[in-house]
C-alpha cells in the first residue's frame, strides 16, 4: 500500500513503480485492483509516454521474467 493517501492514483502508481524498480503489467493491475484504481495499466502507459518509466528492452525482460508477451516495465536507465 501507498503511504500517502492524498496523493492522485497515478502518482501513487508512479511512486510504487519506483519502490519496485520492475513491475510486470500483471503486478501493475493488481496493484490497481487492491488500491481501487481501474486505470493503473493505462496509467502506466501514460507515465512511459511521459518519460517518467518505460517499457524494459527485450533481452532485460527474457533475463526478468522469461519468454513472454507480457511488458516489463522499468525505472533503471539501463532498461532503455
Amino acid at each position: 500500500m501507498v503511504d500517502d493517501l492524498f496523493l492522485p492514483k497515478k502518482s501513487q502508481l508512479y511512486e510504487w513503480i519506483k519502490k519496485q524498480g520492475r513491475v510486470r503489467t500483471s503486478e501493475v493491475i493488481a496493484w490497481g485492483l487492491d488500491n481501487y484504481h481501474i486505470r493503473a495499466d493505462r496509467d502506466c502507459r501514460d507515465l512511459a509516454q511521459e518519460g517518467k518509466i518505460w517499457r524494459a528492452n527485450d533481452t532485460v525482460k527474457f533475463v526478468c521474467i522469461g519468454k513472454t508477451k507480457e511488458d516489463l516495465w522499468s525505472t533503471h536507465p539501463a532498461d532503455r
